[in-house]
């Protein structure tokens, strides 16, 4: 018989609410399954100990169980891709390895603690106008080491080198908006898809599908969303899922269908998102990073971002021109008209 053990990590945040990717992995068959790839073991062979979601803003997007004393920490993201990741997952990581020992014997014992192996992931979803945007392979790594200030052009070869380092394995499954309207009438997937006939790679069809159409609904102006000929509402496109054996279980179940629709409204969750994270961090720097991203990732949709405009949005620290600006975001049609509201374009040019 298998020996489960549980874990509690803290801080954990009471009101966060579950979302569909939290519900995909519930099941301790289904951690089984995606520890089984991602180390490339005998699933079978494998033993699971759920632990505590860790810091976590207002939904509990993330995934963290133990497996054979390796500690999985999997954070799902919507957007584009953040380079702070690293260091996110470094804060729940090490909350999370503390939750596995005893905290009085680490902290003033004398013999040695020993630790789970940990593991850090994230599953990039979203959608992209151009294939531009898009990496050549879905697995990718990203380095806490990446965002260090550079020092060796003053120090040359004497530059200190980095003592931590944090490695995020990134399975990137955003689509362009041909590749979606492709998979939703025709089944195709994209080429770089093929290799991963899993419940990673279908949950990106359910969110990048769920997404598309939301916005194609929506889109009456620009029409870079079309909607699809054989579906044109969520439910229809939940049924043609279940059609292709894609997560039967989870989307015959009303509760879950009407959870999974609330959760990839974008728009609205951007701007939740936006207002919420930074409250929730307890502290300016958090809560300006979280609402320029969130604009950042409003303003990605509708249109290429230029390099000066993405600066000048993470450089603000003005919570309230940040609120002002992510409410504008969510309703501007383009990134010109963006910038005229603002103030960056005249508007009698």
């Amino acid at each position: 018989m298998e020996n489960i053990r549980s874990h509690e990590v803290l801080p954990v945040n009471r009101r966060a609410k579950d979302t569909f990717f939290k519900t995909v992995y519930a099941t301790e068959e289904r951690q089984r399954a995606l520890a089984s790839f991602l180390l490339g073991v005998d699933g079978e062979k494998i033993t699971i100990a759920n632990v505590r979601p860790v810091l976590f803003g207002n939904k509990e997007n993330d995934l963290a169980f133990e497996c054979d004393d390796v500690f999985y920490l999997m954070t799902e993201n919507q957007a584009s891709v953040s380079p702070n990741v690293p260091y996110r997952l470094l804060e729940y990581i090490t909350a999370g390895l503390r939750s596995t020992v005893d905290s009085e014997r680490l902290l003033y014992g004398g013999g040695r603690v020993y630790f789970p192996v940990p593991k850090l992931y994230m599953l990039q979803t979203g959608l992209e106008i151009t294939k531009e945007k898009l990496p050549k392979q879905v697995q990718y790594d990203i380095r806490l080491s990446d965002s260090y200030r550079l020092i060796s052009q003053k120090y040359g070869k004497m530059a200190a080198m980095p003592d931590l380092d944090v490695v995020v394995h990134v399975y990137d499954f955003r689509m362009t908006l041909d590749e979606t309207v492709k998979y939703i009438e025709q089944n195709i997937m994209p080429d770089r898809f093929m290799a991963y006939d899993n419940d990673l790679r279908n949950y990106a069809f359910t969110a990048n599908g769920i997404t598309y159409i939301q916005r194609a609904v929506k889109d009456d102006k620009h029409k870079k969303y079309i909607v699809p000929i054989n579906v044109s509402t969520v439910t229809e496109y939940l049924s043609l899922l279940i059609e292709r054996n894609i997560f039967v279980d989870l989307l015959t179940d009303k509760e879950v269908c009407d959870m999974t629709m609330a959760q990839f409204s974008r728009d609205d969750m951007l701007i939740y998102q936006g207002r919420e994270e930074g409250r929730e961090e307890g502290r300016a720097e958090g809560k300006a990073e979280g609402k320029a991203e969130a604009i950042i990732d409003l303003l990605s949709d509708i249109g290429e971002l230029p390099d000066s405009l993405e600066n000048l949005i993470m450089k603000q620290t003005d919570a309230q021109t940040l609120q002002k600006w992510l409410k504008t975001a969510a309703r501007a049609d383009s990134i010109k008209e963006f910038e005229k509201s603002i103030g960056l374009i005249s508007l009698e040019r």
